[in-house]
Formats: structure tokens, C-alpha cells, sequence
């Protein structure tokens, strides 16, 4: 072992991440260290203090101790484990339900394949999209300690550079929603596709475009939703489009669409929000200023299968099954464990539902903020 500098203070936390490196880097599994007196004479400590620095090594699976023999190099196999990762803090109540559902829902997935997986859960504003380490040391600790086999990632891009390359350095696969990561399952260009279609096809050609696009993400609808209208020779008005939109802030989404309304004489006659997050806020828009749904504007609104947000009026959804991502993501993730090919990118389930056109003649739903209102199917509401 390379000869140590140690300070007074703390030994034993000083010598855990040099017999760590030490470990990792140049022992096998099974193999039999040093007696712990040889150790505490090279370390230049005392027994007590090296005992309890191997310890805290024993904990964390890299070494067995047994009485009379000896101590041991574990084999970390056992005591790896899958890590899913969500940055953002899901007891926020503005927390977006497709990562606190999916992410629980692979846990659960892995677990019943018998593949441990822990969830690793960070505080981070859900509106917080700078550029700063993880707030989830656990994870981060995970990682040095070489204790994952695989990823599920939760985190915006805006992370990436403070833990994925420590990550890939161990050649562990990550799967999640980034272009950086091993396999990306993500929303792509096909549902916003289906939305236009269904749009145009109702004979809706002054479409209005509300979507998030994220800090970092080059993929967003923006490019899709330009030439799928191209594609159909309609027209884009610029006034009619909200990009960078960011979903989880509160109450900030709450003027959008009032500027889209007012933007211009003519009004668009279709609306395509890319994120279900957007659409409490832009229904409680829509009802203030009486704009009749679905005969003065038909909206298309992508949905969360299982989110319980309310719907005041009848609206198409391009709904994702969480629990089949769920799925999704967990078996891509076993695959590139076992070192099966996999594409680099796959789409996240998603159908077009019909809007609901079958409510009674009015009916009652609370909205976002706790207004409740009395919606009739031909647009009109009044107070409950």
C-alpha cells in the first residue's frame, strides 16, 4: 500500500478512502488482507482506530471480516444494487406525477424481477433549472462507493455534468430521458405528430402551440409541431406559440394563453399543449375568459394515464401509460445489464383518446388554486 499523510484528527475517516481506492483498484474478491496489526503499523495508528475504519468498509460490502481468519475483500456483486434517481422534490406539491409515479413504479418492477433497486430522492425546486450539483448525496455517495449496477434517472439535463461522467467512468448503464445517457426513453416527435393530425383532420388550421421545452434539450415539439404543419400546408402564426414554457412553477403559466388569445383579431381554433402540467392553469384561462370548448377552440392536451387532474371540458388526450414506461424503462435497463443491444432511443407509450363527449348537461370540477366551477357541454359555466 502507498505510504499515507495523515492529520491528527480523524484518522479512521482518513484512512477509509485510501484502503477504499486501495480495494477497488488492485484486490480481488475473497482475497486476504493484511492482519489489522501490520495495517495500524503501516498507517502509522492505532488497533482501534484501524478496526473501526474497516468497519465502516465492512458496512458498505467491501470487506468480511471472520473471527480467526482474517479479513477478507467482499464481492461487491452482492451488494450492488440498481439506483433510480429523482432529483426533484416530490413533496412539492407542484412535483410532475410521470417521474414520482414511473420512478416508483421501476423500483417495483425491478424488485419483482428480483434485481435489488433502492430510490434515491434529492430536494430540488421542481422550478429549478440551474446548473448545480445534485441535491441527492445519497446517490452521489452510492457512485463513489461503486454500489450501483444500473441507473434509472430522474434529473434535468442541467445535472448531467456534476455525476454522469463519474457514472459512465464505471461503466454503468443509465437509462432515463437524456440523449447523453445509455438508452433515452423519452416523448418524441410522433405524439406531437398525432396531435396536429387529429387537429387539422377536425378541420382546425389556426393551431396554438403551448409546450416546455427544457434547458439543455434540443429534442422539444417545437421543430416536430413546425413540420407537421408544414407537411399539411397550414400556416404557423409566431403569436400563437409559447415555447420554454416551464410547467412546475407556480401560478407562472397562469397568463399564457390570455396573451395567445389576445395576441391578434383572428383567434387561433385549435390548441396543442405538450405537457399536462400546463393544462390546469390554461383551463382555468380558458373558462375566465369564456372561450367556448370545444366549438371555438378543440385542444389536444398530452396526459398522464392515472394523474387525476381535472377536466372542465372535453378535451383529446394524447395520454402516456406511466406504469407501461415503467416497464419500458426497466427492462431496457436489465438488457443493457446482461450487455444486450439496445437502440439508443425509445418512445414513450402514448395514444390519442378521444375527448369525453358523453357528461351530463353540466357538471362540477375543482380546478388548480380551488375555484370550482359548473361547466355545461356547450362552453357556458356559472358558480356551484
Amino acid at each position: 500500500m502507498r505510504e499515507p499523510i495523515l492529520k491528527r484528527e480523524s484518522l479512521s475517516r482518513q484512512i477509509i478512502p485510501i484502503l477504499r481506492e486501495e480495494i477497488l483498484t488492485h484486490r480481488q474478491p475473497g482475497q486476504r488482507l493484511e492482519p489489522i496489526e501490520q495495517m495500524a503499523k503501516h498507517f502509522r495508528v492505532s488497533f482501534p482506530t484501524m478496526r473501526e475504519a474497516l468497519s465502516v468498509l465492512e458496512q458498505e460490502g467491501l470487506v468480511e471480516r471472520h473471527v480467526g481468519r482474517g479479513t477478507f475483500v467482499g464481492d461487491l456483486n452482492k451488494s450492488r444494487h440498481v439506483g433510480v434517481l429523482i432529483e426533484q422534490d416530490i413533496a412539492d406539491p407542484h412535483a410532475p406525477y410521470f417521474g414520482r409515479r414511473v420512478s416508483q413504479q421501476v423500483v417495483r418492477f425491478l424488485c419483482q424481477a428480483s434485481v435489488r433497486a433502492r430510490l434515491y430522492v434529492g430536494h430540488r425546486p421542481v422550478a429549478d433549472d440551474s446548473p448545480r450539483p445534485l441535491t441527492c448525496t445519497d446517490f452521489l455517495e452510492a457512485v463513489e462507493r461503486r454500489r450501483l449496477s444500473g441507473v434509472v434517472a430522474f434529473a434535468p439535463d442541467c445535472t448531467l455534468p456534476y455525476w454522469l461522467g463519474a457514472v459512465q467512468a464505471q461503466h454503468i448503464p443509465v437509462v432515463g430521458g437524456s440523449g447523453q445517457y445509455s438508452c433515452a426513453v423519452k416523448h418524441e416527435g410522433r405524439s406531437l405528430r398525432m396531435g396536429v393530425e387529429y387537429l387539422l383532420r377536425r378541420g382546425r388550421r389556426r393551431i396554438a402551440l403551448m409546450e416546455y421545452h427544457a434547458p439543455l434539450d434540443h429534442t422539444g415539439a417545437l421543430e416536430s409541431f413546425h413540420t407537421a404543419m408544414r407537411m399539411a400546408g397550414a400556416e404557423v402564426n409566431p403569436r400563437w406559440i409559447r415555447h420554454s414554457l416551464n410547467p412546475c412553477a407556480p401560478g407562472a403559466n397562469l397568463e399564457e394563453f390570455p396573451s395567445i388569445w389576445a395576441a391578434s383579431r383572428e383567434k387561433p381554433d385549435g390548441l396543442l399543449i405538450c405537457d399536462d402540467n400546463l393544462f390546469p392553469a390554461t383551463a382555468m384561462a380558458i373558462l375566465r375568459l369564456g372561450v367556448r370548448v370545444p366549438q371555438d377552440l378543440l385542444v389536444v392536451t398530452h396526459w398522464n394515464k392515472g394523474s387525476g387532474i381535472a377536466v372542465p371540458f372535453p378535451v383529446a388526450k394524447l395520454e402516456v401509460d406511466t406504469d407501461g414506461c415503467a416497464r419500458l424503462m426497466g427492462r431496457t435497463l436489465l438488457k443493457l445489464m446482461r450487455g444486450e443491444a439496445v437502440e439508443r432511443s425509445l418512445a414513450v407509450p402514448c395514444e390519442l383518446l378521444e375527448p369525453e363527449e358523453a357528461e351530463p348537461q353540466g357538471y362540477s370540477r375543482r380546478l388548480a388554486g380551488g375555484q370550482e366551477v359548473n361547466v355545461a357541454l356547450d362552453g357556458s359555466r356559472s358558480a356551484p
